[in-house]
């Protein structure tokens, strides 16, 4: 969202922008996807963080087709991922002062690529890595038929 844009959106203002009726806002509201703020007369306002996440339900809804209930259990296990980020950053926070600035490169395997302390869900996540093919000693390994001998 722009600089230019409203802070505060009505019900019809946040439908216009994010491309949805109405109802469909407020279906949303009434499955507890997102709970506006209420002017005096009771009427549904949306602040930049609550249009974000109505951008989020559109999209997982009506451009991934996930239902209602499914948008619900996205949202929660992307605020549990949030959560689960926030409180490793603390960790490591902790663990620079305590072991100093150098400690990820005293405790951290050098042939392993380090984590990105920025990966975010609202970012998409880490970009994919490519998978690395398994040693050449290692035999290739596969499911066992129930045919095979033990």
């Amino acid at each position: 969202m722009s600089q230019n844009e409203p802070e505060i959106y009505s019900l019809e203002q946040a439908g216009q922008a994010l491309g949805v009726s109405v109802a469909d806002i407020e279906s949303y509201v009434a499955e507890g996807l997102v709970e506006p703020r209420r002017d005096a007369a009771g009427a549904a306002l949306f602040t930049r963080a609550e249009m974000r996440r109505l951008w989020s339900i559109v999209t997982l809804h009506r451009d991934l087709d996930l239902n209602l209930p499914g948008v619900a259990a996205v949202l929660r296990l992307r605020e549990q991922f949030e959560q689960v980020r926030r409180d490793l950053n603390t960790l490591a926070e902790i663990m620079e002062r305590e072991l100093g600035a150098d400690c990820w490169d005293r405790l951290w395997p050098q042939d392993r690529p380090r984590p990105s302390a920025t990966a975010s869900v609202e970012e998409g996540g880490p970009p994919d890595e490519p998978r690395k093919a398994p040693p050449p000693d290692d035999p290739p390994t596969r499911e066992r038929d129930p045919g095979d001998p033990p």
